[in-house]
């Protein structure tokens, strides 16, 4: 094979890259690469993407209302249609015929598709036909049909069924990934009869995006694959084997498609909703109500500028949660990310993704667009130490609006732009007057996206901007948040070689300006620690009112049948910041990862597939100081009986910690051995369960395990029950207590770095429990019973920069004290009385039982009604030893905050 001057050009300046930047951390999931496994594409020369004749389907044209969605192809219309067959086994049998007939006709009108489908089955009583709710991924047989209509061998609407008529739909995008918040307004029904299973689908024009001028006739990428589950068995009309990278770039064609209308599609989605909290309370608090109703109304709406581009409107949005993020104890630095659910910004939100994804994550790939925070609790602060505050719980949204599509000439476009309400707060003292106090500015957000497509999809290039204004004319707010912060950047991918080989990249650069007491405070954060009194490279100015900064990351990705290899590379600089619309956990890091995966996709022996992997993470700061690294090896493994094997086995030598001693000097960081596991039983039997256990251990003497059990069981097929216990369990050498100020510490720069010995346990478990009566209607119960105990012992100080020496304090150097009547610790870290210092008792007892009961009716087409209970339950004490039956004792006893919901949603389309 020969490579022309481009291609050499292109390996060599992906190798340089690779090579001059450098990357961190390590994070690894093994049921991605078997998806990676199962997706692999064969070498070919030629770009060029191949569609055979004999897997294009002429598309029927049918008058409306002749065809009735019921489930059962008795039409005689289904008959006068080009029939679709000879499926081809993705797996297990790569290539091999299915072991099932299917048979599928397309039909269409001014305004529907409707997809019939015929899955023949030798033994109808094995069909797994599971009732549960729409969306859902429970054990079942599935029909799916996927539709490219913008012609762009990217981008896919994938619509399913399910022999109970469960529906599911999902948008593909960048050729093989899976967007499941996609939803769209659309009908199916299904029947089981003695020679198998029939589907209908009707799926309205309006629900799609595509492109081409009124009259003229299209043709469209299609595709569709039947699941099998007794056989873990799925097959392709238009084959897609593991072999093939891209998933939509190997659909077959629908022709025939004569007269669609270009329509301006309108869409109306109102809600009304009602609340009431009861919470238990202290009937002295001024603001204190038992029953605190409230009710909503507002709405969105869609409008379709063209067939290939719509315009989205929210008015008043409901961003009520119906699930409950889980609890969580954070003892770090940094917060803790919780994924989005509402669904204004779930629709269409890869569009506004920015850069890729990579086998290797280390967790600290800023995100440039974080739309948790568009809404969020407002974070201005309430002046003196009041006894009573009333607070927003979050800010509302006035009104947001999204443009999204994409053109006949390969252009993707995304805007959106949000305004956000000012907020106060009211406060007051025993005895004092009610005040109130502005807690959150008015402030607009936007976000805008623009792709283009290059060589059938094979080469993309994208823009990104980000930018927020605040009105921030209130004095305390001035010296809280910045009033402006912009971020943007290019990505782009490039593949050759029919995706052989892929290049990615993705650069950006943020700005942000405030008073320059919040400057000082971005510079002081915990991404960056510019105050670090031994790092050259950083220099904290307390004057800055502005702050800014770059990111670059690119990646190198080679793909045959059986072996994967990937470098990836970044450097993140130390003052780059997008936490106002983003999210950001670090900064000041280069960083540089490689894996090699050796992937059997089909059957050998005793396995169905397996692959294993060798990987590597380095990590610097951008002073050359080496503050992290990871090496090891790990593999997924299924079995003919289709059970399951993972492992990781890592290990880390020893480097530098530069975030330890939270703005203070460099620590030496130990070396680690970490060892995950889990093994899941067959997936196809009503009882299901999963074992994993993770241990970590130091030289230091730290370690942590954790023990999680899985239990699923279907008694009934309407019905599922899931337990997730988990015991965790972690001994921390050096957990950060506080810097106290002391000029005769001059060992470390004038402070003393305090820590202690934790030992912490949480015990947690999820249940659930899901009650499908429809497809329609189902009823689903949650509850988070958790319990975290932590015991802190043996305070010391670190003796020395770059090193892993502690005194502890009254062994080693100088006396500690404990007064049981203050609860706080007075320690004399040289005995002579004259830098003594003290902090209170950090020891924790926090518990949790978070719940909620949802019962969900889809009473029409797009149309729901949720009736929600959500109960919250939190105490905490300063105690440091677990006693299960005081414990969850006081689990039950503390009173709990209770909210009812309903909300009711109308659908109407134009």
């Amino acid at each position: 094979m020969e490579f022309t001057a481009t291609k050499k050009f292109t390996i060599l300046l992906c190798l340089f890259c690779i090579l001059t930047c450098a990357q961190a951390g390590f994070a690894y999931d093994n049921d991605k690469v078997l998806k990676i496994a199962q997706e692999l594409e064969e070498q070919s020369d030629s770009i060029k993407i191949k569609k055979p004749a004999e897997y294009q389907l002429q598309a029927h044209r049918v008058e409306p209302g002749a065809v009735s969605i019921d489930g059962y192809l008795e039409e005689s219309i289904w008959e006068s249609a080009r029939v679709a067959t000879n499926f081809t086994q993705h797996t297990p049998d790569t290539g091999e015929p299915a072991s099932q007939k299917t048979e599928v006709r397309f039909l269409y009108d001014d305004d529907y598709l409707y997809i019939g489908a015929r899955m023949y089955d030798q033994n109808p009583d094995e069909i797994a036909a599971t009732l549960f709710r729409r969306d859902g991924n429970e054990y079942s047989d599935w029909f799916l049909v996927g539709i490219d209509s913008y012609n762009d061998n990217r981008t896919a609407f994938v619509f399913g069924v399910n022999p109970r008529g469960v529906r599911k739909d999902y948008l593909i995008y960048n050729d093989n990934q899976d967007d499941m918040s996609w939803d769209a307004v659309w009908e199916a029904s299904a029947s089981i009869d003695d020679d198998g299973w029939t589907a209908e689908l009707r799926i309205p024009l309006s629900q799609l995006r595509y492109n081409g001028e009124v009259g003229k006739m299209k043709s469209w990428g299609l595709n569709f694959s039947r699941a099998i589950a007794r056989n873990g068995e799925e097959s392709f009309w238009a084959p897609t084997l593991p072999d093939d990278s891209g998933i939509v770039s190997n659909f077959g064609r629908v022709t025939n498609l004569r007269e669609l209308p270009e329509k301006n599609r309108l869409e109306v989605l109102p809600y009304l909703s009602g609340q009431l909290d009861r919470s238990p309370g202290d009937h002295q608090n001024p603001f204190y109500k038992q029953h605190d109703p409230s009710f909503n109304l507002g709405g969105d709406i869609k409008y379709g500028l063209s067939s290939n581009m719509t315009l989205t409107a929210t008015v008043n949005p409901d961003f009520a949660q119906v699930e409950v993020d889980p609890a969580v104890v954070n003892l770090s630095a940094f917060e803790t990310f919780y994924p989005e659910r509402r669904p204004f910004f779930l629709e269409g939100s890869e569009i506004f993704s920015f850069g890729f994804s990579s086998n290797i994550d280390l967790g600290d790939t800023p995100r440039l667009f974080y739309s948790r925070r568009i809404g969020r609790a407002p974070q201005g602060p309430v002046p003196g130490d009041p006894q009573f505050i009333d607070r927003p719980s979050q800010t509302p949204i006035a009104g947001a609006i999204k443009l999204s599509g994409k053109t006949s000439d390969g252009w993707s476009l995304g805007l959106l732009n949000a305004l956000t309400l000012e907020q106060s707060a009211s406060y007051s003292a025993e005895g004092d007057d009610i005040q109130n106090v502005s807690v959150e500015p008015l402030s607009n957000y936007t976000v805008g996206r623009l792709q283009r497509d290059f060589r059938e999809g094979h080469t993309v290039v994208g823009l990104m901007a980000n930018s927020l204004y605040r009105d921030l004319s209130i004095p305390s707010l001035e010296s809280t948040l910045t009033d402006q912060a912009f971020s943007g950047g290019l990505d782009f991918e490039h593949s050759w070689q029919d995706r052989k080989y892929r290049f990615n990249g993705r650069f950006a650069g943020s700005h942000v300006s405030g008073d320059p007491e919040v400057i000082n405070r971005l510079q002081r954060s915990s991404a960056r620690y510019f105050q670090r009194p031994d790092a050259g490279h950083l220099n904290l100015d307390p004057d800055l009112t502005s702050l800014q900064g770059l990111y670059g990351d690119v990646m190198f990705t080679s793909q045959t049948r059986h072996w994967m290899s990937q470098f990836r590379a970044y450097q993140i600089t130390p003052g780059f910041e997008v936490n106002d619309m983003g999210f950001q956990s670090a900064a000041d890091r280069r960083a540089m990862t490689g894996m090699l995966i050796h992937m059997q996709p089909s059957p050998i022996g005793i396995l169905r597939n397996f692959n294993v992997w060798a990987a590597t993470a380095n990590s610097w700061n951008t002073d050359g100081d080496y503050v992290m690294n990871l090496h090891g090896t790990g593999g997924s493994f299924r079995f003919q009986n289709f059970w399951s094997l993972n492992y990781e086995l890592l290990g880390g030598v020893r480097s530098l910690d530069d975030r330890l001693t939270r703005g203070g000097p460099l620590a030496q960081s130990p070396s680690s051995i970490r060892l995950n596991m889990n093994v899941s039983t067959d997936s196809r039997k009503d009882f299901r369960t999963t074992v994993q256990f993770n241990q970590v251990r130091s030289e230091l003497g730290d370690w942590s395990q954790h023990f999680g059990l899985t239990l699923r069981y279907r008694p009934h097929p309407a019905a599922s029950i899931s337990l997730v216990p988990s015991l965790s369990r972690n001994f921390n050498k050096t957990q950060y207590i506080a810097a106290i100020s002391d000029p005769n510490a001059t060992a470390t720069f004038g402070n003393r770095y305090v820590f202690a010995e934790l030992e912490q346990t949480t015990l947690a478990t999820a249940i659930r429990l899901e009650w499908t009566f429809t497809p329609d209607i189902s009823l689903q119960m949650f509850a988070q019973p958790f319990v975290s105990v932590g015991s802190f012992d043996r305070f010391k100080q670190l003796e020395r920069p770059k090193s892993m020496d502690y005194s502890v304090y009254g062994e080693d150097i100088g006396t500690v004290s404990y007064d049981d009547v203050s609860r706080r610790y007075e320690i004399d870290p040289d005995g002579s009385g004259d830098a003594t210092f003290d902090f209170g008792n950090p020891d924790f007892n926090f518990r949790s039982l978070r719940g909620n009961a949802v019962v969900r009716w889809e009473f029409r087409p797009g149309s729901t009604i949720f009736f929600v209970w959500q109960q919250n339950r939190t105490s905490r004490e300063s105690i440091g030893s677990l006693n299960m039956g005081h414990d969850y004792g006081e689990l039950f006893r503390t009173p709990a905050d209770h909210t009812f919901m309903v909300k009711f949603s109308y659908w109407l389309g134009y």
